[in-house]
């Protein structure tokens, strides 16, 4: 078998939040669950594939989703038990290879390229990876192998959910030909619709002749840059990221959305997760980045610098709160949002009062038997979070 100039595998989990409900209790398997908070203000953050054929996805609110799907079992977020599991799959990862790059909680970018003499088949690699994985902690996950990490990602999305895919370098560009030019990396909706008005429709359809021009008209002077990913040709690196420097967490929504509400109590629900999770680790964070991305791609951030280092939501919100409020541009919507605690550092015991102290433990003690939902501090007011 010949040797591949370079080799990687791509994961992902198979609706991982959910997922991990039925690993938390497997008498839920096939059933139609979705994760998020309870009817009248809740939205939905997961869906399973059996509540998607109902129509349900994430970003619907609770009480929407329990009219299309009246058997719906809802579960609350348990970024405890997540965070566990990404661990679990970081052990077998770093196991197999080399370098890994998580891209998220639920998905990698390994580079296998020299471990070719010991797993000469891709296949066979893949196989063996998917096995360890649901060995390791129960979450099927699909597997795409290819020359480039954008190929590999559109193989993964092709494939889903528990597939398994090789793409053999010098296919990429006809592997790539048929789907829906959506399917690339970095076309959003807005993109997608100029491009079906001119006719193209494929991924394709991107390289055709004529199209050079309406094509040119809508990208400038990065045509060419797109062109060459839609040959599958992309030499971007691996970069491993073991080194704990920051936390964070971002989803993007099913349906761009400009409520500014929505967004609050979005980033108001990753913090409180994060800061759980830092307490628990013994750590505290001394800045925070927040960041939009809004229907036409365009990602826009905040980054400021705590007074002191801090593991406590609610003396945090107010500042990634105010940095949210100033990224936002009325009428824009939004289809990605999240936030990330960085120059992370053990938190100093006298962080806190004794007082508040032993209220944060305690909350922390309730959060990692029920779930960050099921608890909060008191004493936040309107201007603190909503």
């Amino acid at each position: 078998m010949a040797k591949w100039p370079r080799l990687i595998v791509f994961g992902d989990v198979d609706a991982m939040f959910a997922s991990a409900a039925v690993v938390a209790d497997p008498s839920l398997a096939g059933k139609p669950v979705a994760v998020g908070g309870p009817p009248p203000r809740g939205i939905i953050a997961a869906a399973s594939y059996a509540v998607r054929a109902y129509g349900v996805h994430s970003a619907m609110p609770t009480a929407h989703a329990l009219k299309l799907c009246p058997n719906l079992i809802l579960v609350p977020p348990d970024r405890p038990l997540y965070s566990r599991l990404h661990e679990q799959m970081r052990q077998v990862t770093d196991r197999f290879f080399p370098a890994t790059e998580w891209s998220s909680i639920d998905e990698f970018y390994a580079d296998a390229t020299d471990l070719q003499l010991l797993h000469p088949d891709p296949a066979a690699l893949g196989r063996t990876v998917k096995d360890a994985l649901f060995e390791a902690t129960g979450l099927r996950c699909t597997i795409a192998i290819a020359a480039s990490k954008i190929v590999a990602k559109v193989a993964a999305d092709a494939h889903k959910p528990g597939g398994l895919a090789v793409i053999e370098p010098g296919t990429e560009a006809a592997f790539l030909a048929p789907r829906p030019v959506k399917s690339l990396p970095g076309i959003g909706p807005k993109t997608a619709d100029s491009l079906d008005r001119i006719g193209a429709r494929t991924i394709g359809d991107l390289l055709e002749p004529r199209f050079e021009s309406p094509l040119h008209r809508i990208w400038g002077k990065r045509l060419p840059i797109i062109q060459m990913l839609a040959r599958g040709m992309d030499d971007d690196p691996v970069v491993p990221d073991r080194e704990r420097k920051s936390t964070g967490h971002e989803t993007t929504f099913e349906h761009d959305t400009d409520d500014p509400a929505f967004l609050e109590k979005t980033l108001r629900g990753f913090l409180s997760e994060l800061t759980h999770e830092l307490r628990v680790e013994g750590l505290a964070a001394g800045s925070f980045t927040v960041k939009l991305k809004d229907s036409t791609h365009r990602l826009t951030t905040k980054q400021h610098h705590f007074p002191k280092p801090l593991n406590d939501d609610p003396m945090m919100w107010r500042d990634i709160r105010a940095a949210l409020q100033s990224l936002m541009v009325p009428r824009t919507k939004y289809r990605l949002a999240g936030v990330t605690l960085s120059d992370l550092a053990p938190a100093n015991a006298g962080l806190f009062d004794q007082r508040r102290s032993k209220a944060l433990a305690a909350m922390d003690a309730i959060i990692e038997k029920h779930g960050t939902k099921s608890i909060g501090l008191g004493g936040i007011n309107e201007e603190e979070g909503p």
